[in-house]
């Protein structure tokens, strides 16, 4: 998770948790690396979400998100339900960050309890 996205989910916030949405940042970084972001004056600040650390990467490993060759993580998103099943999952090039418009999109879909057609939004017909 790159400091871009976790301002963009941040400043979000109160959209996921009107839809009942807690929201969990897993960063390979160290938790002393997650200080120092959120105590300088070009980092992050505080978050109204909890940002955890996967310094030994078993998170990333066990999701399949580790890039064994770099052992990097991979940039992914997962929205999983509250019984613990992943209901969505997106990995993407390190280069490009993800949309927190198409996460809410996602989740309001999943939400819907229809069938959803591509671009479908709030208000739109379901399919049958």
């Amino acid at each position: 998770m790159c400091p871009t996205e976790i301002l963009s989910l941040n400043r979000r916030i109160q959209e996921f948790s009107a839809l009942n949405v807690e929201v969990l940042g897993i960063s390979g970084d160290s938790i002393h690396t997650h200080k120092a972001w959120m105590r300088s004056s070009e980092g992050i600040g505080p978050l109204s979400f909890s940002l955890a650390s996967d310094y030994s990467r078993e998170v990333t490993a066990s999701y399949g998100v580790l890039d064994e060759a770099t052992k990097a993580s991979l940039r992914a998103t997962f929205i999983i339900d509250p019984e613990g099943i992943v209901q969505y999952s997106v990995i993407s090039n390190s280069k490009v960050g993800r949309s927190v418009d198409e996460t809410v999109r996602v989740i309001q879909a999943l939400q819907s309890g229809g069938l959803c057609p591509m671009d479908w939004t709030p208000g739109q017909k379901t399919v049958s």
